[in-house]
């Protein structure tokens, strides 16, 4: 089999090569920028009518600069406005990246405006979207996967990636690939990546053109590549795929080993692609036919069939049909159908689903530090068989709230987390508060040096919630005292100056039991640390079995930032918890919806065994 590698890996080791900072080391306001730039931009072009661009564009033609200020309001009414007021708890410490964010969105309006127009003009876009004028073809996030094979290689090398836009330019069936980057970057990491899609459209059936990178610092920057302009870039990239892939010959091999294999996707089996054409017959017999897209993606948990509605369907009406096509096909739960990225997708159990052992991603947590330790926590696997993590370190992840109901793997998934930072940490970089309402959480941490203050695990019936509150309050403020003293601004601009103060994350197994100690009290500890306590580096991970409004409203709307939503009982529990619903639909045992920045992506929690929970949670 050919080693898988993806796009953002060669991206990476070109910026580590550089020196430079790798995927997810950048600071929090601009993967908050990018992430929600990009979002924004594959909604104008994804399937959603009411979204699409061309529902901001005037039917009877106008100008360009009408058509820019259309869209440009369309922008911020549909797409930013709301995900501004989802993401206030995240984005209230950038005030600044918001600005930017908006101005260049505004230049994106401009930009794409410009193209649609002049294609309107040509007769070459239709502003109806009826096909009368032969429409300007446009894919955005289209999925593209190229095989390498070189002279020499020991193996061949499957590259896959999902370019921003791919553009057929009007009067032929030449195509245009397109990279849309924000702020500042890495010019030579940024044009290698577009470089890499484009010969992977080559390879694919469409003839490619040329290719433009596009950025909005704010401030648009326009660059065009000819196709023979990129012919030395690709050659060298080729021979950086070979190195990271480690298919070179021995005598070309590089020094260092390469990076440990990850656990590859369960391949398709035919009775999923049988389940597919099911799927799109139960659609069509409801009277909202689909059609099946490439597919489908194997995860552990579910097979994700992407489908595009028909021109008269809107995606709504797809998803309302759940609970039908769950009876016509008998299957276990209802399928769960939202949008990834500017795909419609349908999510269906597998009937052999697999279990995500702790040990089997071990490879991917990050290197300890043993002077610094390591902010990051384990979230879950996605369908690429990434680990995606979350950064205690970073303003969109600083705070956790966690919900799931009885057998939707909470516990496990906290434990998990918990394990994640005691492998990437030593007692002196990390202390834990361990708040244990059912006793039954935590037990093997007991007397653990990590554990914070007298190395006891808190039991709200032996020692009040909010005397512990209060002293996680006087931490922080004596460690602002300790920054001001420093002439620094938050945990870590001290440790890079030879500080040493160990990160504490406190951890509630039950946060609704703790209300009961008085709400008010508990409620306004929360928001002062939640409001503050990052840069302190003290972090809030609470747990709820039932996220309710009664429950979720005033501190911890506000100030817990990152959602794990694992399965919830009701519709009305995952809007609260996720501001959209899905997590009722969850398989259960660790299957999760995971919200920070944008809308949020399916994942599967990591199972630890007993026996490895007691070997990790035991090491004193």
């Amino acid at each position: 089999m050919p080693v898988e590698l993806n796009v953002r890996q060669v991206r990476d080791e070109i910026l580590r090569a550089a020196g430079g900072p790798v995927y997810g080391r950048s600071n929090s306001s601009s993967r908050m920028v990018g992430a929600l730039f990009h979002e924004i931009f594959a909604d104008l072009l994804g399937s959603d009518a009411r979204l699409h661009a061309r529902a901001a564009l005037p039917g009877g033609g106008g100008t360009a600069e009408e058509w820019s200020a259309r869209l440009g309001d369309h922008i911020y009414r549909l797409l930013l406005g709301p995900r501004l007021q989802a993401n206030h708890a995240a984005l209230q410490t950038v005030t600044q990246d918001v600005l930017d964010l908006w101005k260049s969105l505004q230049e994106l309006a401009q930009w794409l405006t410009g193209i649609l127009h002049e294609a309107w003009r040509r007769g070459a876009f239709s502003v109806s979207g009826d096909g009368r004028a032969g429409d300007l073809l446009i894919s955005a996030e289209e999925p593209l996967s190229l095989l390498l094979r070189e002279p020499g290689w020991t193996d061949s090398v499957q590259i896959n990636g999902v370019p921003d836009a791919i553009f057929r330019l009007p009067g032929g069936d030449r195509w245009c690939v397109v990279e849309l980057k924000t702020g500042q970057s890495a010019p030579e990491a940024d044009l290698a990546q577009a470089c890499l899609y484009h010969h992977m459209l080559a390879a694919g059936e469409r003839t490619p053109g040329s290719l433009a990178l596009v950025r909005f610092r704010p401030g648009l920057d326009q660059r065009v590549f000819m196709p023979e302009q990129l012919k030395p870039v690709e050659a060298r990239l080729k021979a950086l795929i070979g190195r990271l892939a480690g298919v070179l010959p021995e005598t070309q091999s590089p020094s260092p080993p390469p990076p440990a294999p990850r656990p590859e996707p369960p391949a398709a089996k035919p009775e999923y692609a049988e389940l597919g054409h099911r799927l799109v017959a139960v659609f069509r017999e409801y009277g909202s036919p689909v059609e099946l897209l490439p597919g489908p993606i194997v995860g552990p948990t579910f097979l994700r069939f992407p489908v595009q509605p028909a021109r008269s369907v809107r995606p709504e009406s797809v998803r309302r049909l759940a609970g039908a096509v769950q009876v016509r096909l008998q299957l276990q739960a209802p399928p769960f159908i939202h949008t990834a990225g500017s795909r419609l997708v349908v999510d269906v159990a597998r009937p052999d689903r697999e279990v995500v052992l702790f040990s089997a991603v071990r490879d991917q947590f990050p290197k300890a530090n043993p002077i610094l330790g390591c902010s990051k926590l384990p979230v879950g696997l996605d369908l690429e068989g990434n680990l995606r993590m979350a950064d205690l370190a970073d303003s969109a992840d600083c705070h956790l709230l966690v919900a799931g109901a009885t057998g939707s793997g909470k516990s496990e998934w906290l434990r998990a987390m918990i394990a994640g930072l005691l492998l990437t940490n030593t007692p002196e970089t990390l202390q834990l508060l361990l708040v244990d309402p059912k006793r039954n959480a935590f037990n093997e941490l007991a007397g653990s040096p990590y554990l914070w203050g007298d190395r006891r695990i808190v039991y709200p019936d032996e020692i009040d919630p909010i005397d512990v509150f209060d002293l996680l309050v006087e931490e922080m403020e004596s460690r602002y005292r300790t920054f001001q003293a420093a002439g620094v601004d938050h945990l870590a601009e001290l440790q890079q100056n030879g500080g040493r103060l160990a990160r504490i994350v406190c951890v509630c197994e039950e946060y609704a039991d703790l209300q009961f100690c008085g709400r008010k009290e508990i409620e306004e500890r929360i928001r002062r640390l939640g409001q503050k306590a990052r840069a302190a580096g003290i972090h809030l991970v609470l747990a709820v079995q039932q996220p309710s409004r009664e429950i979720v409203k005033g501190a911890l709307q506000t100030n817990i930032p990152a959602r794990v939503g694992l399965r919830v009982t009701s519709r009305i529990e995952s809007k609260m918890l996720l501001d959209r619903h899905g997590a009722e639909d969850l398989l259960g045992n660790g299957d999760l919806l995971f919200k920070d920045i944008g809308e949020p992506v399916r994942l599967q929690g990591l199972y630890l065994p007993p026996d490895e929970r007691r070997t990790i949670f035991g090491n004193r």
